[in-house]
C-alpha cells in the first residue's frame, strides 16, 4: 500500500494503489484548497485548478499529467500537479496548497 506524506501537516496516510490524491487528502481531514476556494472549486473535476500541490518526493510513483493539467499548469514545474487529477501508484511526500509566489512584473 502507498503512503503519501503530509509535510505541512505532519502526517502520513496509507491508500490503495491508484487512490486520487484530493480525495485521500479530503478523507483524511487535510485541507485541499484555501480561502475561497473551499467553497469555489470544481469539486475534483479538473477545472478550476485550485487543488494544486507540491510533490517533494515520488513523482514517479504518479500518473502522468491529464491535458487538463497540462492546461492549469503549463508555466508551474514538473512537480506541482491537480490532487483532483493525481493518481497516486506508489509512496509520494506532499505540500498541500502550493501556491506559487507571482511574477515580477
Amino acid at each position: 500500500m502507498p503512503t503519501i506524506e503530509f509535510l505541512i501537516e505532519k502526517k502520513k496516510i496509507k491508500v490503495g494503489k491508484y487512490a486520487n490524491l484530493r480525495q485521500a487528502a479530503l478523507k483524511h481531514d487535510i485541507d485541499v484548497y484555501v480561502g475561497v476556494d473551499r467553497l469555489a472549486n470544481c469539486r475534483g473535476h479538473g477545472a478550476c485548478g485550485t487543488c494544486t500541490m507540491e510533490i517533494v518526493e515520488g513523482l514517479q510513483n504518479l500518473n502522468p499529467k491529464t491535458r487538463l493539467e497540462q492546461f492549469h499548469l503549463k508555466d508551474r514545474p514538473e512537480n506541482i500537479r491537480l490532487s483532483c487529477q493525481t493518481e497516486v501508484r506508489g509512496d509520494i511526500c506532499v505540500v498541500t496548497n502550493f501556491k506559487p509566489k507571482p511574477p515580477h512584473q
